[in-house]
């Protein structure tokens, strides 16, 4: 099937994202601080969508909380992922990530080998928390083995396939979402590990609604199926920064009681994974990205609150 052409306009994507790319490749370390607070003021002023839907999550997440909080917490974010949006494309321009590796530590390295151990593979699941692209690089590095990541293509093919290059520079294999149970069954038969992010909004068809801030949310499933299906060894991973340095929580595997005969089991162990994430973004929540429309998908019968 010959190749689909691709337009001018992306293209022309692709020329900024190049440019963008060599700019930060050479520059020196105190103009790239310079270059966050110009990234992070642009995104404060031009992004006037994404500023509301910040607001409006928020202020679903902490209700309770005065607007001063709410704004100091709101330039956090920009703040955070401004600076790793600066560390990720230093690191994908140079193919370095000896830096990232040297401020890191990990907790608890030894639950991940001790799932290793049962041979039915592992699944690890984590959320877009603290900066979520380190995680394959980091497990790869400590554990020696490829981390199978599933994740949608972008629109653009000529930066998809660079930034494909770079994930798997970092350790990662990718495996995209559509059509990908087959793959994903394929690698956790062979004992690999299967990396999937559960925190953002999906259509009702593909997943259920479960608590999360306490309001409904539409959450995939794959990870509670897999689980209670396969019996496959599922492990919670979060990374978060600490000033300077990088930290990769390793939590306790999961444990719930697979009664197939249980109809609730699917929503009730979602339900679970979810509430994990909950506790990690409140204990920093100015790392979670918050510019997602988390609760866009909503229950049957409860009206839509466009943004």
């Amino acid at each position: 099937m010959p190749q689909k052409k691709v337009s001018f306009k992306r293209h022309l994507e692709y020329a900024l994202f190049a440019g963008l790319i060599s700019l930060i490749k050479y520059s020196p370390f105190r103009i790239l601080q310079w270059e966050r607070k110009a990234l992070v003021f642009f995104l404060r002023k031009a992004g006037r969508r994404h500023s509301r839907l910040i607001s409006h999550n928020l202020a679903i997440a902490f209700p309770a909380r005065d607007r001063i909080f709410l704004a100091e917490l709101k330039k956090n974010i920009y703040d955070h992922f401004g600076g790793i949006f600066m560390e990720i494309t230093r690191t994908f321009a140079r193919l370095d990530p000896q830096a990232i590796l040297a401020r890191t530590r990990v907790n608890n390295l030894q639950i991940i080998e001790g799932a290793l151990q049962k041979n039915r593979g592992v699944i690890i699941f984590s959320a877009h928390f603290g900066n979520w692209e380190w995680i394959p690089l980091i497990l790869h590095t400590r554990l020696g083995k490829d981390i199978h990541s599933i994740a949608r293509p972008m629109d653009n093919v000529l930066i998809e396939k660079k930034v494909k290059k770079f994930r798997e520079a970092m350790g990662s294999r990718i495996i995209y979402k559509r059509g990908s149970l087959r793959t994903i069954l394929q690698r956790l038969s062979a004992n690999e590990i299967v990396y999937l992010l559960i925190d953002q909004n999906t259509v009702t068809r593909e997943g259920v609604f479960v608590d999360f801030f306490a309001k409904k949310a539409a959450t995939i499933t794959t990870v509670s199926q897999l689980y209670l299906k396969k019996n496959i060894p599922v492990v919670p991973v979060f990374l978060h920064y600490e000033g300077r340095e990088i930290i990769l929580d390793v939590l306790p595997e999961i444990d719930y009681p697979a009664a197939s005969q249980n109809p609730a089991a699917l929503t009730e162990l979602t339900q679970q994974l979810t509430w994990l994430i909950e506790a990690q973004i409140k204990k920093f929540p100015e790392q979670w990205f918050w510019f997602h429309n988390r609760w866009k998908t909503e229950p049957q019968g409860e009206a839509h609150e466009s943004q």
